[in-house]
């Protein structure tokens, strides 16, 4: 038996969602054609970019430089979802662009001792000459208690690299699962336990931020283990919880795992009111001989630019 066929893909749930709603696409029905005045423009829906799901497990040297290479032959361009955005309000959107998220950084003191991974895949990306969106945890529990001292120093870096053009997204106050059995919301989330998961983390990164005279709206809410969407009910939705908290917030993106990559009607990027649900792919994980799994950096590539095939313009 040679290597190759020992090799199997081995998909686990996330690896299986990256499939589900991949080739569902925006479209207008007839009825929806009648409602709209005569004098109104049918305005194409938005494509959404490919977006990868990574952790500091996916950091390795035969991972993500590999990787950042493919991309980077493929034509891609790597966005944040703020920048993305502000590219759609102002009509130029990249012709290939593609978001890299990357979860689970904490800068809270004795916290995250997966940091100098997340640096180092920091340095790999920007030598790239890309970018990428870090997840913040902004109150890790450990041993059943939220450190919330934070590191300042930590915080002084996180200002050097939004100045650099990277992105810090809200991973939660605790990274708490957001979802029932059926992914509905949990019977025992209250208002308050919303707020302090999503408003509270929110607010702190822009206040560290302001405190070293740097403006920023946190616009991008990461879903832990990508729970807070009702992808099994008749009409899905993101939590109605999540939705009241991160309208005291300047979200704008809840990003999750199944669902979200369709194309999507620009009225959701022109209302300020509507949150945008936007899904990722994990990379693309294989089983060596001895059951071990790694990232494979040309399988995870090419189901990105699967992704950003699917909905070319014109297709």
């Amino acid at each position: 038996m040679t290597l190759t066929t020992a090799i199997q893909t081995k998909i686990s749930r996330r690896h299986f969602l990256k499939g589900v709603g991949a080739s569902a696409a925006y479209t207008f029905l007839p009825q929806d054609f009648a409602r709209l005045p005569a004098q109104t423009p049918i305005l194409p829906p938005i494509t959404i970019p490919p977006s990868l799901m990574l952790h500091s497990s996916d950091g390795g040297a035969e991972f993500l430089p590999r990787l950042l290479e493919h991309l980077h032959k493929d034509g891609f361009t790597a966005v944040t979802y703020q920048a993305w955005y502000k590219q759609v309000q102002d009509g130029h959107p990249l012709a290939k662009p593609v978001i890299l998220s990357i979860d689970d950084i904490s800068l809270a003191h004795s916290a995250c001792a997966s940091f100098n991974t997340f640096m180092q895949m920091k340095e790999w990306i920007k030598a790239a000459g890309m970018t990428a969106v870090y997840g913040v945890i902004t109150e890790p529990v450990i041993n059943e208690q939220p450190q919330r001292e934070q590191d300042e120093a930590r915080w002084d870096m996180m200002q050097a690299w939004i100045e650099e053009g990277f992105e810090l997204a809200s991973h939660t106050s605790y990274h708490s699962n957001f979802n029932a059995i059926d992914t509905g919301p949990r019977p025992d989330f209250t208002p308050a336990d919303y707020e302090a998961e999503i408003v509270r983390s929110a607010n702190l990164i822009e206040a560290k931020l302001a405190q070293r005279q740097l403006p920023y709206m946190v616009q991008t809410l990461i879903l832990p283990y990508g729970s807070g969407y009702s992808y099994q009910h008749p009409k899905p939705q993101i939590h109605p919880g999540i939705m009241a908290a991160c309208r005291q917030t300047n979200i704008k993106f809840v990003i999750g795992i199944p669902h979200g990559r369709q194309p999507q009607p620009i009225t959701s990027f022109t209302n300020p009111n509507e949150l945008v649900y936007l899904g990722r792919i994990p990379p693309a994980y294989l089983t060596d001989l001895n059951g071990q799994q790694y990232p494979d950096a040309g399988q995870t590539a090419a189901w990105l630019h699967s992704w950003q095939a699917s909905f070319q313009q014109g297709r």
